[in-house]
C-alpha cells in the first residue's frame, strides 16, 4: 500500500505525505482535485459531476465552512474556507457557469490525474510509496484526519458518504481492553479515537442500576466481568465444529456464569419453540419465557446495537428469582441464525453491556455461517436454481443493456462493510466505455482495469450497494454462473438444502420484480476426494485470508507477469499492504499444508 494507512498513530506521516503530494501538483486543477478528495472527501465520480451550483452561497452559523450538495448523493459535504476560495477562483479563471461541470472529464481521468501527481511526488521527494497514491487514499486521509481531530464517527459517516461504522475501522486505533472498560464505565473518562482514555470533565455517565448485579456492586464492575466472560466465550466458539456444539457452548458459558441466570437459543422465528438448547432453566420456566420472547425479540426499526439486543418489558420468575429477559440476535450479513435469550437480574443491563452482547451475537453469527458453509461444502447434493433477470435495478443488467455488451462474472470475494469485490469479463464494447459506465453506477464504489485484451477486458469493481449478487451471498448462497447480455442476465445460484429456498426466492423476486425462476433441481457435488481437499483448506482459512487469496487469484496476482500488484489488491480490499501480505502468506501456507498433507496420505494409502 502506498499511503500510510495503519492504525498506530501515524498522523504525522499522513500529513507529511499529503503535503508532498500537494507540492507536486503543477496546475490549479491538479491541486484542487487533490484537495477536494483529501479535505472534502469527494469521490472522482462526484468531482466529475460537480458544478458551481452545488456550492452554497453562504456559511452556516458564522463558521468558516461552506456547504456543498454532493452530486448524485443526498449528503452535504463542507468546504473549508481556503478550499472554497480556491474553487471559486478556479471557476472564475476558467469561465465556468453555474450549470457547467467544474471538471468536464470522466471520473477515470481524475483518478489518472491523482496517480500522475503521486508518481511526480515520488520522484521529486524520493518516496517510492507515493507513486501508488489513489483517489481512495485521499478519502482515507480525510477520514483519518477528522477522527484524529476528535470528530465523532457519526459525523464522519455523514459528511463522507460511508454507509456503516465498519467502513471507518481501518482509520481508528484498536483500543485496549482496559480502555474499553473505562470508556463504558461510570467514570468521567471517555475513549477517544486514538485508542487512549481522555478526561472529559463532563461528569459521570448515568448508571442503569446501582444495585447488586450478581457479578459486582456497580455497573462498571458488572461490565468488566461481562467483557471477560464474552471474551472467553468468543474464543471457545472457534473450537465448535457443528451448529449444535456451537449453540451448546454459548449456553453453557453464559447460562452457568454469575452474570446470567439462564441461557436459551430459539429459532430465528421466535414464535416457534425452535432450538431446545437451554442451560439454567427447566421446561416449565422455558414455557414462561416463550410466552414473553415474541414481544421482546422484535427487531427494532433503528440500526445499531439496539436492533441486535433487546431487554423485554415483561419479567419471568425462575428458581433464581424474578429476571428480565435480554435477547441477542445471532446475525451474519442479512441472515439471522437464531436468538440467544438471557435471564438478567432486574435493571442491570447497561448500554455498554448491550454493545458487548451485540458484538458476541455478530461473532456467533459469523461462526454459525462458517459452520453452514462447511456443511454446504461437505454435502453430497445441493439445490441449484437458475434465474433469468431483465430488471434494470441490477447494475450488471443495466450496463449490458446500455452498452449492448456482454458482462460475465469471473468471480466474487466478500470484503469489508458487506461489500463485494467482483471480477467481470466485458466483451462487445470498448474498455473506456465499460469503465466509465460502471464507474458512474451508484452501486459501484470503485472500478479498476485488470487487463485489456482488445476483444475482452477484465474489470474489478466494488459493489457497495444492494445487488443481485449481495442478495444471494447474504444468504450464504453461491453464484456459480452469471452472464448479462443486452439487458438480460442468466445466473445460477447454489444453496444448501437446509437453507429456506422459498425465503431466498421470495426476497430475490420481491427486490428485483423482473426476475424469474427458470429451473430448480438437486445436483450431486463433485467427487468426495476433491470436496475433502477443499473442506480441509476452507476449515483452516479465516474469512479475511480466504477473501485475500481469492481476490489475488481472480485479479491475476499469481500470473507471470502479474496482472495486478499487491498495492492494487490492498487498495481494492481496503487494507494496508503489510496486512495483505500477511493474509496471503498465511493463506498460501495453509493451502500448501493441506495439499501436501493430503498428498502424503494418499501416497501412503
Amino acid at each position: 500500500m502506498s499511503w500510510p494507512r495503519d492504525t498506530s498513530g501515524r498522523a504525522r506521516e499522513w500529513a507529511l505525505a499529503y503535503d508532498r503530494l500537494r507540492r507536486a501538483t503543477e496546475t490549479y486543477r491538479e491541486d484542487l482535485v487533490v484537495r477536494l478528495g483529501a479535505e472534502v472527501g469527494l469521490q472522482p465520480t462526484e468531482m466529475s459531476l460537480l458544478t458551481p451550483a452545488h456550492v452554497a452561497s453562504g456559511r452556516p452559523r458564522g463558521t468558516d465552512l461552506t456547504a456543498l450538495s454532493v452530486p448524485e448523493d443526498d449528503r452535504t459535504a463542507y468546504l473549508p474556507a481556503d478550499v472554497e476560495h480556491d474553487l471559486r477562483k478556479f471557476v472564475a479563471a476558467n469561465d465556468v457557469s453555474d450549470s457547467d461541470r467544474v471538471f468536464p472529464v470522466t471520473a477515470r481521468r481524475l483518478q489518472m490525474l491523482v496517480s500522475t501527481v503521486g508518481e511526480r511526488a515520488a520522484e521529486r521527494f524520493e518516496q517510492d510509496e507515493l507513486a501508488d497514491v489513489s483517489s481512495r487514499d485521499l478519502r482515507n486521509y480525510y477520514a483519518k484526519q477528522l477522527l484524529a481531530d476528535g470528530v465523532h464517527p457519526s459525523v464522519v459517516l455523514r459528511v463522507g458518504g460511508w454507509n456503516r461504522l465498519e467502513s471507518l475501522s481501518p482509520f481508528v486505533d484498536d483500543p485496549s481492553e482496559t480502555a474499553v472498560i473505562e470508556a463504558l464505565s461510570s467514570d468521567t473518562d471517555s475513549y477517544d479515537s486514538g485508542g487512549s482514555v481522555a478526561h472529559t470533565g463532563s461528569g459521570r455517565r448515568p448508571n442503569v442500576a446501582h444495585s447488586t448485579t450478581g457479578v459486582g456492586t456497580s455497573t462498571s464492575s458488572r461490565l468488566s466481568s461481562v467483557v471477560e466472560l464474552v471474551r472467553e466465550t468468543s474464543a471457545a466458539l472457534s473450537d465448535a465444529t457443528t451448529r449444535d456444539e456451537l449453540e451448546q457452548t454459548l449456553c453453557e458459558r453464559l447460562g452457568r456464569s454469575n452474570a446470567y441466570r439462564f441461557a436459551w437459543i430459539s429459532a430465528a422465528n421466535t414464535a416457534s419453540s425452535g432450538s431446545q438448547t437451554a442451560v439454567g432453566i427447566d421446561e416449565a420456566g422455558l414455557s414462561d419465557v416463550r410466552r414473553v420472547v415474541p414481544d421482546s425479540a422484535e427487531s427494532a426499526d433503528s440500526d445499531g446495537d439496539e436492533a441486535l439486543v433487546r431487554t423485554s418489558n415483561a419479567t419471568v420468575s425462575t428458581d433464581s428469582g424474578v429476571v428480565d429477559i435480554t435477547t441477542v440476535s445471532l446475525v451474519h450479513g442479512e441472515t439471522t441464525f437464531g436468538r440467544l435469550h438471557l435471564g438478567t437480574p432486574l435493571g442491570t443491563v447497561s448500554t455498554g453491556e448491550q454493545s458487548v452482547l451485540a458484538t458476541l451475537g455478530q461473532q456467533a453469527g459469523a461462526s454459525l455461517a462458517a459452520v453452514e458453509r462447511k456443511k454446504l461444502l461437505l454435502a453430497d447434493t445441493v439445490t441449484r436454481l437458475r434465474f433469468q433477470c431483465t430488471d434494470d435495478g441490477s447494475v450488471l443488467v443495466r450496463v449490458s443493456d446500455a452498452l449492448g455488451c456482454t458482462v460475465a462474472l469471473r468471480g466474487v470475494a466478500p470484503i469489508a462493510d458487506r461489500s463485494l469485490l467482483c471480477f467481470l469479463a466485458v466483451s462487445g464494447v470498448k474498455t473506456d466505455r465499460a469503465f466509465d459506465e460502471l464507474d458512474a453506477a451508484p452501486e459501484v464504489s470503485n472500478v479498476r482495469l485488470v487487463r485489456d485484451r482488445g476483444e475482452e477486458s477484465v474489470l474489478e469493481i466494488v459493489l457497495s450497494g444492494e445487488s443481485l449478487l449481495s442478495a444471494v451471498t447474504a444468504r450464504d448462497g453461491t453464484v456459480s454462473e452469471f452472464v448479462a447480455e443486452d439487458g438480460t442476465a442468466s445466473f445460477v445460484v447454489e444453496l444448501s438444502n437446509e437453507i429456506p429456498l422459498r425465503t431466498v426466492i421470495t426476497e430475490l423476486t420481491d427486490t428485483y420484480p423482473d426476475t424469474e425462476l427458470r429451473s430448480k433441481r438437486e445436483v450431486e457435488r463433485d467427487p468426495q476426494h476433491a470436496t475433502d481437499f477443499r473442506e480441509s483448506v476452507e476449515g483452516r482459512l479465516t474469512d479475511k485470508q480466504h477473501s485475500a487469496l481469492r481476490a489475488a487469484f481472480l485479479a491475476g496476482y499469481f500470473e507471470w507477469p502479474r496482472e495486478s500488484t499487491a498495492e492494487d489488491l490492498a487498495d481494492s480490499l481496503d487494507v494496508s499492504s503489510p496486512t495483505l501480505h500477511q493474509h496471503l502468506r498465511t493463506a498460501q501456507q495453509k493451502l500448501l499444508h493441506s495439499f501436501f498433507d493430503d498428498l502424503d496420505t494418499s501416497m501412503d494409502h
